[in-house]
C-alpha cells in the first residue's frame, strides 16, 4: 500500500515524484489480449457489511449504519507483517490480501486472518507480476465484475490479471503497461488506484512528476487505457442500474477526490486556483461543457464506497480517518448524515493507507 507521504503528495498537489521506468501495454509475462468471458451483469447480493480497512486493521460494521455504530469485530489483516497488506473484496464478500510476496484468499463469513484459515495463498512470481529484490511493489488490488483479481505494481508501473478460478499456480492472464513513450498514458508511471465499474471498465488512477489524472479502460481491453481528463482520485462508478426501482433519482455517477476548478473562469477572467474537494460528476461525461463537479463536498478523503440501494456514500477523511456518510446524489452544500470516530491508536488515523468495502 502506499506511505503517507506518497498519498499527501498524490492528495494535495496532484503529483508523485516517483522516477520509474514504465512498459510497454504487451510487455511483462503476457500481452493484453481479449476476454472470452463477457462482463456480468446480473445483480450482486445487496450489501449489509461495511468493511473498513485502516492501516492494517479491518473493522467491520452492520449495515445501516447509524448514530454511535461500533464494528462486530476488529480483525488483524496480516499479524507480523512490517507494512499493512494491499487488500480487496469481491462482491461476495472474498477477501483478498497480499504482501509483496504472496496474496491470501479468505471466504465469509470472515472470523479471522490466521494464515491457516486462508482457503488459498498464490505466491507472487515473474509469470504474475514484476519481482524485485524485496519483492512486489503492489500499491493496490481491485477484483472486476468477473471475480478476476487485478494488481496494480509500481514496479515496472504494470497492472496484471489473475483470471477465476484462482490457484496457487497461477499466472497472469493479461497485463497492462503504464508510462511508455508515445503511449496515452506516457509518463504517468506512479499507479495509485484501481476500481471497475459494472460493466468491467477499469478505472486507474496514476501520476506523473508533475500531474495525475483518471486513465478508463472498457471491456474487453483491447484498447490503451485513455485519459478522462480529470485528476480523480479514489474514483468510483454509481451506474444507473445499480438504484433501487424506488428511487426517486436514478442517475450514473462518478465520485471520487478531486483536484482543480469548480467551473470555468468568466471571459477575461483567470482561472481560479485549484480545489481539493470530494466531487460527484455526472455521467457521461461532457468535454463540451467541461469537466468539474456536479457538486462536491469540502474534504479530503482516502477512501470512499457507494450503497445506492442505500443512497448512501461512505467516505474515510483522510486527516482523521472518520469515518462519514453522505447521501446520494449529492446536494449543494452537502454535510455528512452521520460521523464515526476513527477506533485506530491517533498515530494511525491520518493520512495513512486505507480502504472501504460492502459486503453481503
Amino acid at each position: 500500500m502506499k506511505c503517507s507521504s506518497l498519498f499527501a503528495a498524490v492528495m494535495a498537489a496532484g503529483a508523485a515524484a516517483v522516477a520509474i521506468s514504465g512498459c510497454g501495454l504487451t510487455s511483462g509475462p503476457a500481452p493484453i489480449v481479449n476476454s472470452s468471458i463477457p462482463p456480468v451483469l446480473l445483480p450482486t447480493p445487496a450489501p449489509k457489511l461495511l468493511y473498513v480497512d485502516h492501516y492494517g486493521t479491518l473493522y467491520v460494521y452492520q449495515l445501516p449504519l447509524t448514530k454511535g455504530a461500533k464494528p462486530t469485530r476488529a480483525l488483524q489483516e496480516w499479524p507480523g507483517l512490517a507494512v499493512p497488506p494491499v487488500m480487496a473484496v469481491d462482491p461476495y464478500g472474498v477477501v483478498a490480501l497480499a504482501s509483496s510476496r504472496s496474496v491470501r484468499i479468505f471466504h465469509p463469513p470472515i472470523t479471522s486472518f490466521d494464515p491457516k484459515k486462508a482457503k488459498l495463498e498464490i505466491k507472487l512470481t515473474p509469470a504474475i507480476t514484476e519481482i524485485g529484490v524485496s519483492g512486489a511493489d503492489l500499491i493496490d488490488m481491485a477484483y472486476d465484475p468477473n471475480d478476476n483479481l487485478w494488481l496494480l505494481n509500481n514496479l515496472g508501473a504494470e497492472i496484471s490479471e489473475l483470471r477465476t478460478p484462482l490457484t496457487k499456480d497461477m499466472v497472469a492472464a493479461l497485463t497492462i503497461g503504464f508510462g511508455a513513450p508515445g503511449s496515452k498514458t506516457a509518463g504517468f508511471t506512479t499507479l495509485v488506484k484501481a476500481s471497475f465499474d459494472v460493466n468491467a471498465a477499469l478505472y486507474v488512477y496514476a501520476a506523473a512528476s508533475v500531474r495525475s489524472r483518471l486513465f478508463k479502460m472498457s471491456f474487453p481491453y483491447a484498447r490503451q487505457p485513455g485519459s478522462l481528463g480529470i485528476n480523480l482520485n479514489q474514483a468510483i462508478l454509481v451506474d444507473s442500474s445499480q438504484w433501487l426501482p424506488t428511487a426517486p433519482s436514478q442517475p450514473s455517477l462518478l465520485f471520487g477526490q478531486y483536484l482543480g476548478q469548480l467551473s470555468s473562469p468568466k471571459p477575461g477572467s483567470p482561472p481560479s486556483p485549484p480545489v481539493n474537494v470530494m466531487g460527484e460528476f455526472v455521467e457521461p461525461l461532457d468535454p463540451v461543457q467541461g469537466l468539474f463537479p456536479n457538486q462536491h463536498a469540502d474534504t479530503i478523503v482516502g477512501a470512499l464506497a457507494a450503497d445506492p440501494q442505500r443512497s448512501r456514500l461512505y467516505a474515510l477523511t483522510a486527516q482523521t480517518g472518520e469515518l462519514d456518510v453522505y447521501g446520494i446524489p449529492m446536494q449543494k452544500g452537502t454535510k455528512p448524515i452521520l460521523t464515526l470516530p476513527c477506533l485506530g491508536a491517533p498515530s494511525d488515523c491520518g493520512e495513512k493507507p486505507e480502504h472501504l468495502f460492502l459486503a453481503p
